[in-house]
């Protein structure tokens, strides 16, 4: 649901090409400790997995240096690696793993089946703390990232104790998203009375940004020029508001 939440939103704001690269980042750590790789050896296999660098894998991952080699083979258009992790014999907790990324990939393919899906199982920079499945947003033409999100476990404190939930978000880089659209037209500001904000949904489907009035005033000419607004709803319709009178 999050990951076609989140396409749709950029979608609706009219970016085209939309992709998204699925990660796995409890896939390698659950390899790892099946092939009783020590801890202390992890940061250096860790770095060579995010450098894509075979051959560093191969010297470092012990036991488990074939698995994670055919990790960096299942990269690229998400049908095709995961068919090819569906090859490898993998330890239990490393192929429940696999089953919850077929599963997310089935359900994006049902919600939304023309969204581009891409797997990397070996990405794990920004997904340090996830539990779950982790995504990445990308479009056609654009460099960098438009947001990434997935599961984790986030900490809730009450009753003066702190524990951990789970959690499924994402977060869009507003930044990124300002810089590659078009500046918007201004529109008309409309003043919806506070007794009327009700229509004030409706408006904003047809094309009006709406100012709602937080309380009854008396003189909503005067409200709607103070606030801004070049409109004001009277009797259910917007009338142009000039020099404080109707226009």
């Amino acid at each position: 649901q999050i990951i076609v939440l989140a396409a749709d939103a950029l979608a609706g704001l009219g970016i085209e090409g939309l992709s998204v690269d699925l990660t796995v980042p409890r896939l390698v750590p659950s390899v790892c400790a099946a092939a009783g790789i020590a801890y202390q050896s992890m940061a250096v296999l860790r770095q060579a997995l995010d450098r894509k660098d075979a051959p560093a894998v191969a010297a470092n991952g012990g036991r488990a240096a074939g698995t994670l080699e055919e990790f960096l083979c299942a990269t690229g258009p998400a049908e095709a690696a995961l068919a090819r992790l569906d090859g490898l014999d993998l330890p239990s907790e490393a192929a429940a793993e696999r089953t919850r990324l077929a599963q997310v990939m089935a359900l994006v393919h049902a919600r939304a089946p023309g969204l581009k899906l891409t797997l990397d199982p070996v990405e794990n920079r920004g997904f340090e703390y996830h539990t779950g499945i982790g995504f990445t947003l990308f479009a056609d033409g654009v460099p960098g990232e438009l947001g990434s999100g997935g599961r984790y476990r986030a900490q809730a404190g009450g009753n003066g104790e702190d524990t951990e939930e789970r959690a499924t978000g994402v977060t869009l880089y507003v930044e990124t998203l300002l810089g590659i659209l078009a500046v918007p037209d201004a529109g008309r500001r409309l003043f919806v009375p506070a007794e009327a904000v009700h229509e004030a949904a409706r408006l904003r489907g047809d094309g009006w940004i709406t100012v709602a009035g937080l309380e009854t005033v008396a003189d909503s000419l005067a409200e709607a020029s103070r606030l801004g607004c070049d409109h004001v709803l009277i009797d259910g319709k917007p009338v142009a508001t000039v020099d404080g009178g109707v226009g």
